[in-house]
């Protein structure tokens, strides 16, 4: 991915380089198509060189703020003076490109802010692609992009109230260990909270990939997301009595001793419940992949699951040939000692 701002440099005399740049491109190929710069270090091409602006703040004002990188190595042309030339120039179209979407344009490709720590109230860019600001650790107040690829902001460790980004990739928020009461963003591929070691009431997220929340150690009552993908609750020892989500991947939850009476939920993969030593009556989930019990010691009279994989029971000797009946794969059951 390219950075903040990409441009091709070109050497025009010996003290002079001018910066070629495209509106909402960072694309250095497709900025040497437009101008006709090709990459055969003959005529046009052989003074100039990939460049890119890396903003440490959003500050416009102020030169200090940002840093003119080399794509690849800085060539034995260059001068200091044209460094400060084209930081002027880049700058500018930043400037141009940074006003455009502030007020509600969208960029087409993706953005690199790994280099920022903070961003200014008011900023919620729409971006095509990924939206990448691992640095930050706090957001501003109303900080709401709409970011079609993914958007990573690992190193926050808390997020206002009101913060429900709407992403069309997957939401990195690995360094959070809590979230506000109301944050339920719309993910398209996997929301990464694997710090979280409580959620709030009321926190129901649409996730269209893997929900990532294995450091949880208990989940309230009405928690029942709607996941595309997997739902990773390892860290949980007991699940409330209303607990059943609908997830279109693996469920695992080899924490858990014990599940409640009703707990039934509709599983597209794997439903890992290793820990188990028992269940109760009625248990009797729709699993698409394979369902893994292989600590059970006994099962209750009228358990039937409908299994699409394979049916791990290695705690077993037997079971009814009834049971057998509902699974589309194989049957695992411990071995009888000669």
């Amino acid at each position: 991915m390219c950075q903040f701002k990409s441009g091709i440099a070109v050497r025009i005399s010996e003290s002079e380089v001018e910066v070629r740049t495209l509106p909402f491109e960072d694309s250095h190929t497709k900025i040497r198509e437009k101008f006709n710069i090709s990459e055969d270090n003959l005529g046009l091409s052989r003074y100039s060189t990939p460049v890119e602006l890396i903003p440490t703040k959003l500050d416009f004002e102020d030169n200090s703020c940002w840093k003119l990188v080399f794509d690849s190595s800085k060539p034995d042309w260059w001068t200091d003076d044209m460094t400060e030339k084209a930081t002027i120039q880049l700058l500018k179209a930043a400037k141009e490109d940074f006003d455009a979407f502030m007020s509600g344009k969208e960029y087409p490709g993706s953005i690199d802010l790994n280099s920022l720590t903070n961003i200014p109230s008011g900023f919620n860019p729409t971006v095509r692609g990924n939206l990448r600001m691992e640095r930050l650790t706090s957001i501003p107040d109303g900080f709401n992009p709409t970011v079609g690829g993914s958007l990573w902001l690992r190193n926050l460790t808390n997020i206002p109230s009101g913060f429900n980004p709407t992403v069309g990739g997957n939401l990195y928020l690995s360094g959070l260990t809590s979230i506000p009461s109301g944050f339920n963003p719309t993910v398209g591929g996997d929301l990464v909270l694997d710090g979280l070691t409580s959620i709030p009431s009321g926190f129901n997220p649409t996730v269209g990939g893997d929900l990532w929340l294995e450091g949880l150690k208990s989940i309230p009552s009405g928690f029942n997301p709607t996941v595309g993908g997997d739902l990773v609750l390892d860290g949980l020892t007991s699940i409330p009595s209303d607990f059943n989500p609908t997830v279109g991947g693996n469920l695992y939850l080899d924490g858990l001793t014990s599940i409640p009476d009703g707990f039934n939920p509709t599983v597209g993969g794997n439903l890992v419940l290793d820990g188990l030593i028992s269940i109760p009556s009625g248990f009797n989930p729709t699993v698409g992949g394979s369902l893994w019990l292989r600590n059970l010691t006994s099962i209750p009279d009228g358990f039937n699951p409908t299994v699409g994989g394979n049916l791990w029971l290695e705690g077993l000797k037997s079971i009814p040939d009834i049971v057998q009946k509902n699974v589309k794969g194989e049957v695992y059951l411990g071995q009888i000692p000669s």
